[in-house]
This record gives C-alpha cells, structure tokens and sequence, in this order.
C-alpha cells in the first residue's frame, strides 16, 4: 500500500490523498480516499519524506482510511471470488464487472438483429449519462452495476418522473433495466426490474401533436414559400405524412415518378410505406432536378446528420410566421408582478413536486415580484437566465396572467415560437413540443381519417403494423368529427335524416391553395381562391 499526491493538468496538486494498493485480482488499483490534504507537503515532493505537522497528521487520516478501504475490498474479493469460480463453473464464463460510466460505450457496442440509428445511440448515450450523473451524487461509492440498490433506481426513476415527459421517464426506466439485465453477473438482482407498472387506461399523460386544419396548413404552405430549402421538405412531409428523418433522407430510388407513388422502408419502425405522389408534390420533385439517383435533397440528408435540432427550429419558425400577424407575436397587457406572487406561489406548491426545482422557482418569483431584474436574480443565485425565464414563463401559463416585461420576453421570433409550438405539462415537466414536424404526420393520418380512408390503406402509407398504433397516437379527430361520422353513417331513424355533409369553404380553399402551388389552377380557381379567403 502507498499513499500519493496527484496533480491537475495545469500542474497544481489535487485537493485529496490518494491510495494505491493491489487487489485481489492482481491488479493495481488507486482510489481517491476523499481525505484532504493540509499543511505543506515536503519541498522534494517526494512522499519519503516529511511535510510539516498538519501535513503529516492529514497522512496518517489517509493511511488509515487506506487501511480500511483495503481490509474491506480483501473481504469482499474472496467472497466475490467464491461466487465468480461458482458462476463460472456453471456457465462457462467468466464474471465481468462492467461500471457505471461504461454503460454508453458498452451498449453501442452490443451485437444486434438490425443496425440502429446514430440518433438513437445518442439518445440512450444521454440517458445513461444522466443516470451516472445522479449516481455520483446519490451514491458516490457506486461504481459498479452490481452496486446500484432498488432504492437509487427508484429515486433516479422518480427525478425523472418529476422532470420528464412520461414517455421520456418510461424509457429510460425501459432502457436501464435492459441494460442491467445485459451487463448484471449472472445471479444479481436487476435493480430496475422490481417496478411495479401502472396498469394503463389510455390515460398516459403523453401530450400529442396538434394537427393542423385544412386553413392552417394551406397557411403554412404558403409561409414556407420564404424558405424554398424548407417549402420542398414541408410539402413533402404535408403530402405524405413521412417522418421528418425519412423526408430528408429520401432517395430517388424510392421515387416511381412514372406510377406516382412512393415506396420506403421507415427508418423507425422498419416498415413498408407506399404514398402516392399527388399533383403539389410531384412538382417539388420535379423543380429539385435530381438525377434519379441518390438523395433528393443531399443538403437537407447532410443537415439533418449534422445538425437536426436546425431543421427543427426553421420549420417552427415558419410556424410562427404563419400564425402571426405581419409576422409579429403579439403579447397582452401586462400585470404588475407583485399582483401575481401570491397566486403564483401557490401554482407552484400546486404543480411542482417538493425539491429543489420548486425552491428555485418559489425563490426566482418572489425576487422577481420584489423588482430584482432577471439579470441580478441570474448573478445572485447562480441559477441560468435561461432557467429563470423558463420559471417565471411557467408561472404566466399557470396563472393565466403575463407579468414577465420585455427584460426577458420580447414580441420576436423565439417568443412566437414558443408559444404557438410548445405547451407547458404538469408538475413542472419540460414543455412539450406540439406544432413541429411530427405535426405535419398527425395532420395527414388526421385528414385521412375525417375524409373515410380504410384503415388498410392508411397503414399501407404510414407503414405502421397494428390499427392501435394508428389510433393512439394520430387520430386526433374530435367529437365534432365522431358526430359527423356517426351522423353520415347512421340510418335516418336514429339521426333525423341528416345527409352527408358537404365539403366545408376551409376544405375548398385548402384545395385551391393546393392547385395554386402545383400550377394547375385555372382562373376560375384563382376568383374562387380570392372569394373564399375574404370569407375564412
């Protein structure tokens, strides 16, 4: 056993002593004791020989947590090495010990049916990242798999249940306790496998997309025209209700420009879709002059690689150019702030869990309410503006009243974004996004089933494999639809004799809009186009 000093990259020692010992494998093994080092250390550097007396007492503290931590680790090698000999009599293998931080690099490594996306890799590497983030300050000793107790997995599930969309919380609850699963030793209770799921009645708290009415979506159409890059990917995604990674990536070779139709292999689920190429979208193919090979937009493939959070942000910019007078956002009056901290705060004790979230909100509001300015409220908490703003916004949503001044709201672009594309979730959660691209996907399923598409041919276009899919997480008909439905479907004894309805002036207009883009209007349609939008 010995004991050392380390030093930072920059030359300056380490705050702490630490321990080197071998173990019973064999193996050398240097810990950090977490005893701090005092005094002056000898002038040689040299641990032979001796600093002053503080120094030398904060020696003799390491030495014997040294001691310790060695008795422990040779006590609990043999009975490990008992319980490795026995598994590995059994199975055949050897018992490997995998820690915390190599979950990321371990799981992308794992053999697999079928190749994965790199997003997806980098979504599980976040996950993992957050876990062993939380176990560093939860239960620094744990740097083992095996070491990770029912109780942390519990209350790393519960942090994310308190910060994370539901959904979000439920996979990373999924991915862990895959990843115990593969990695335990043999015979360890998997810590993540003791949950007990809550039997699901439809009601998951998971926030869908809202799809956009016939108006709207002409609406979009024509402020995408601003951003040709964009206009050729929206209309894509708009008249096919593909996913944003699949529009990006699609290649001529999936395009039949001779049968009009489209046939991919969806990039989540793998599935077969097959889409036909409608009048306003074969002539975006056209107008790209591709060469009937490779991508069809190579600068939207690269983009979405490089950097996908991009084409988010244009599209929703786009969004709130669309639905926003003269591009503009805006804003209420606003009300004193001071008239809103008492309401606010108990919003707060409403709708945020005990910890330290909420004491950060109630301690951001009430200095906001007494007339510090977010930028002091930044400097004295040490909380990022950012997350300030965030916490005063989820106050104005909470209460109904807008009291945050132009100091960290403004009428521009990322205003209007927000708050035409993002709504905030109970508890305190992330804002869910509900108008970004995967809108334009609910839209098209949406439409197709107000208009009486089969649910054969709609999953034939969206690639799905099962009707519930389809119906939990597109249809967002309301009951208005289920009354027209039922209305136009039932004998006239049971509904009064109500025919089917008539298509509605938003519906023609959208289908003259659509004419327009595709240059087969005639000058009928472009009267008719100017009648109807004086009337919507």
């Amino acid at each position: 056993m010995a004991l050392e000093l380390r030093r930072q990259r920059d030359g300056t020692l380490r705050d702490c002593w630490y321990g080197r010992f071998t173990g019973a494998d064999g193996k050398q093994n240097v810990i950090n004791l977490n005893v701090m080092w005092q005094g002056n250390p000898p002038e040689s550097g040299s641990m032979r020989d001796k600093g002053d007396e503080k120094f030398e007492r904060s020696r003799e503290r390491a030495e014997q947590a040294l001691a310790a931590h060695v008795d422990e680790a040779r006590h609990k090698g043999r009975a490990e090495n008992l319980t490795e000999r026995l598994i590995e009599s059994k199975t055949g293998r050897a018992v490997e010990y995998v820690r915390i931080e190599d979950l990321p690099q371990r799981w992308r490594t794992l053999g697999r049916d079928a190749p994965v996306s790199e997003t997806y890799l980098r979504g599980c590497d976040a996950q993992f990242r957050r876990f062993a983030e939380f176990m560093r300050q939860r239960n620094p000793k744990a740097a083992h798999l095996y070491e990770v107790t029912p109780a942390d997995a519990a209350a790393f599930i519960q942090a994310c249940q308190a910060t994370l969309a539901p959904s979000t919380a439920t996979d990373a609850r999924k991915l862990l306790s895959k990843a115990f699963e593969k990695f335990l030793p043999v015979g360890t209770v998997n810590p993540f496998s003791t949950f007990i799921r809550k039997r699901s009645n439809g009601d998951d708290g998971v926030v869908h997309r809202a799809p956009f009415t016939p108006v709207e979506l002409a609406r979009l159409l024509v402020a995408a025209q601003t951003d040709p890059f964009m206009h050729q990917l929206i209309v894509c995604a708009a008249m096919t209700g593909m996913r944003r990674g699949d529009v990006c990536n699609l290649r001529w070779e999936s395009v039949d420009m001779a049968g009009n139709m489209i046939t991919v292999k969806t990039s989540k689920t793998g599935g077969k879709a097959e889409i036909p190429i409608f009048p306003p979208l074969r002539a975006v193919l056209e107008a790209s002059g591709g060469k009937g090979k490779g991508f069809v937009w190579p600068e939207a493939a690269a983009m979405l690689a490089a950097n996908p959070d991009g084409l988010t942000w244009r599209f929703k910019k786009i969004v709130a150019a669309a639905f926003t007078q003269d591009g503009t956002h805006l804003l209420p009056s606003l009300t004193p702030a001071a008239d809103v901290e008492s309401e606010g705060l108990a919003a707060i004790h409403e709708k945020v869990r005990p910890g330290a979230r909420r004491d950060r909100m109630v301690e951001v509001l009430t200095r906001y309410c007494a007339g510090q300015s977010v930028r002091q409220i930044e400097r004295e908490l040490g909380v990022a503006r950012a997350n300030v703003s965030t916490d005063l916004h989820h106050v104005e949503t909470w209460t109904g009243k807008r009291f945050v001044g132009a100091g960290i709201r403004s009428a521009g672009i990322k205003s209007a974004v927000a708050r035409l594309t993002r709504i905030d979730r109970a508890n305190g959660q992330r804002a869910a996004s509900v108008r970004d691209w995967h809108a334009l996907r609910t839209t098209w399923v949406t439409m197709a089933l107000r208009s009486g598409v089969p649910m054969d041919v709609l999953r034939r276009v969206t690639g799905h494999a099962t009707v519930e899919v389809v119906l939990n997480n597109y249809d967002q008909r309301d009951r208005e639809d289920f009354r027209a439905v039922l209305n136009g479907a039932l004998p006239a004894v049971l509904t009064g004799g109500a025919g089917k309805s008539k298509p509605t002036a938003a519906d023609e207009l959208a289908g003259l809009i659509g004419k327009v883009q595709a240059g087969t209007a005639t000058a009928a349609d472009r009267k008719r186009l100017r009648l109807l939008a004086a009337k919507v």
